[in-house]
C-alpha cells in the first residue's frame, strides 16, 4: 500500500509542484491550502506524513 501525504500549503503552485514530485514515486497525496481544512483532512484521512508550510490564512501551521 503506498503511504499517505498530505500536503499544505496556500500557494498553489507549490502544492503542484510537491504533488506532481510525489505522484511521480508513487505516493498517495491529498492537500489543504489552510490550517483549518488540514487538520479536517488529518484526521479524517490519517496520513502517514504531512507536509506543512507554517504561514497559513485562518490557523498557522504550529
Amino acid at each position: 500500500m503506498n503511504e499517505l501525504i498530505l500536503v499544505v500549503d496556500d500557494e498553489a503552485k507549490i502544492v503542484k509542484l510537491a504533488r506532481d514530485y510525489l505522484e511521480r514515486n508513487n505516493f498517495r497525496v491529498i492537500a489543504a491550502d489552510d490550517g483549518v481544512t488540514a487538520l479536517a483532512a488529518a484526521r479524517r484521512d490519517r496520513p502517514d506524513l504531512i507536509v506543512l508550510d507554517l504561514n497559513l490564512p485562518g490557523m498557522d501551521g504550529l
